[in-house]
């Protein structure tokens, strides 16, 4: 897929059936493809997404938030990305790997893989694409096969396109939140453009799959996910450096609850534990760097009450009698948090603590 040669526009077929094939492009974006579709909701712009979306599964809505929140420090030059632009892609390349296995880190099992792209005209593809990658990423030694939700050819994997999305030191294309934030890096391109502009998010739907049909496909479940959201009033409320800090916590949902977890720069272990993702947010998001527990984050900012609280207030918890818990208010009564060990970060109703007391933190 992509780089100038091939993606599948085709659904996943049933649990361990392979994808049909996609079709062959060419390296240029026609002009004609940005005028084929009905402009697209611009308005929705963020990169957050509802807590839950039918059909979805839940690491996966977490991989298309974690990408949107990411490329921009991968790819400065891109704006207006969002969850929706990617779970577009994903919904037509794999149907959002729905029937597979998903682990908290990402990982698909089994593989989805791609029909051998050797020409035979199997799913439509009539060009052969000879083995690039020695089967490391197919299984296959003779043909290439696209690879993984996101359907990348091993080729264009291997270049500039693929990332590690989880932090674990590896760029698998088999895992969720690689290969989300690699068909972001893809869809924004090398040069500056702004996704928000129907005009070039055609464009760069186009360039991932050089066929009008393919952009209808995607743009229609693009309006459909945009509706979900809209311009949600927590983001709106928000803005600016508070704004960066949500999008930051809601983007490591699905990241498992590691104890002592988490630093400025993002999980560690393999994840967050409470207090680590306001660590990471905070200083990614707005250059606030935060003590390291729950119990000194009591101390931090200027004390408000509940009911001058914001989205980008921090609160801890008493759940344990000790102050041991710490989130982040979004908006809508609702905190992002990393909850406790077995699960992973997630966005949950305040309603669950109103029996605690509460310390709400204003540090930005």
């Amino acid at each position: 897929m992509k780089g100038g040669r091939l993606a599948l526009a085709a659904l996943l077929l049933p649990p361990l059936v392979l994808l049909a094939v996609p079709i062959l492009f060419v390296a240029a974006v026609a002009g004609g493809a940005a005028e084929h579709e009905d402009a697209l909701d611009a308005d929705a712009v963020s990169a957050q997404a509802p807590s839950s979306v039918q059909g979805i599964p839940a690491v996966m809505l977490s991989a298309y938030t974690s990408a949107a929140t990411r490329v921009r420090d991968v790819r400065p030059h891109c704006s207006g990305m969002r969850w929706s632009v990617v779970a577009g892609i994903g919904k037509v390349e794999s149907n959002h790997a729905v029937g597979r296995s998903i682990s908290a880190e990402g990982d698909i099992t089994p593989h989805i893989l791609g029909v051998r792209l050797n020409g035979s005209g199997a799913g439509g593809n009539t060009t052969s694409f000879t083995d690039t990658d020695h089967g490391a990423l197919d299984g296959d030694t003779t043909y290439d096969r696209a690879v993984g939700p996101m359907q990348f050819l091993p080729s264009t994997w291997n270049g500039p396109t693929g990332q590690d999305g989880n932090d674990d030191g590896r760029k698998d294309p088999h895992n969720a939140f690689d290969a989300a934030l690699g068909a972001a890096v893809y869809l924004c391109g090398n040069h500056t453009v702004d996704l928000s502009k129907p005009a070039e998010l055609r464009k760069a739907i186009y360039r991932y799959n050089h066929s009008d049909s393919y952009v209808a496909q995607v743009s229609d479940h693009i309006r459909t996910y945009d509706a979900l959201t809209g311009p949600t009033s927590t983001r709106a409320e928000a803005g600016g450096r508070a704004g960066r800090v949500i999008d930051l916590a809601l983007g490591a949902r699905g990241k498992p609850y590691v104890w002592g977890g988490g630093d400025q720069n993002g999980p560690t272990k393999g994840g967050f534990d409470c207090s680590g993702l306001m660590v990471y947010a905070f200083y990614q998001g707005a250059g606030i760097t935060l003590p390291r527990t729950s119990q000194t984050m009591r101390h931090s900012g200027t004390k408000v009450s509940r009911d001058e609280m914001q989205p980008g207030d921090i609160i801890v918890i008493n759940n344990d009698g000790n102050w041991g818990h710490v989130g982040l208010y979004i908006g809508d009564n609702t905190l992002v948090h990393a909850p406790r060990p077995g699960r992973t970060v997630e966005t949950t109703p305040l309603s669950q603590w109103t029996k605690d007391a509460w310390d709400i933190r204003r540090v930005l």
